[in-house]
């Protein structure tokens, strides 16, 4: 029962904010499930995730992590977009597809860890509203001028892969990291 979305603290985001383990940077509890859900009021964003740099939950056996972690899901269909423990690399950024994204906290009975972990939150603009709707042509058929500036205003290649190609581009990221 307690992995019941009934027992989800639902969070309304309308600026930037923070969620964190219980007692962050110190400690945090055992045998808990905390689930949190942010909703942004405008349907028409996306929320944008951030690890704290100091992040440190009980190690992962055999690379997976089964007893404490933190892990981010799409709630429109369901998608886990990753599951964090352990304290060797902070989590990297999340994106929700949609105005709403789910976090969920799980510790088991033994060895909590610290310093937990923290995730700051910011409401960010999906770049196709910005221009009068060029969206609908995909990018290759863009004049150059529209394409240039629409890849200028990306900071990461995350973002410029997730424009290009709006189907696959979670694909094309995970071609990106493998050896």
């Amino acid at each position: 029962g307690v992995q019941d979305p009934h027992h989800e603290k639902i969070i309304t985001v309308t600026t930037n904010g923070s969620i964190h383990s219980p007692k962050f940077p110190h400690t945090y509890p055992r045998n808990t499930v905390l689930v949190w859900r942010l909703v942004a009021l405008d349907e028409n964003v996306w929320i944008q995730l951030t690890f704290d740099e100091r992040f440190g939950l009980e190690d992962p056996e055999d690379d997976i992590c089964k007893y404490d972690f933190v892990e981010v899901e799409e709630p429109s269909d369901g998608t886990v977009l990753g599951r964090w423990c352990g304290s060797s690399t902070v989590p990297s950024r999340q994106i929700s597809k949609g105005n709403q994204i789910r976090i969920r906290f799980v510790s088991d009975e033994y060895f909590p860890s610290e310093p937990g972990f923290c995730i700051h939150y910011t409401l960010l603009m999906p770049h196709h509203t910005e221009a009068p709707s060029p969206s609908l042509l995909p990018p290759s058929a863009l004049p150059l001028d529209v394409l240039n500036n629409a890849v200028a205003g990306f900071s990461t290649v995350e973002d410029l892969i997730r424009y290009l190609e709006p189907d696959r581009w979670q694909l094309d990221l995970e071609d990106l990291y493998r050896p």
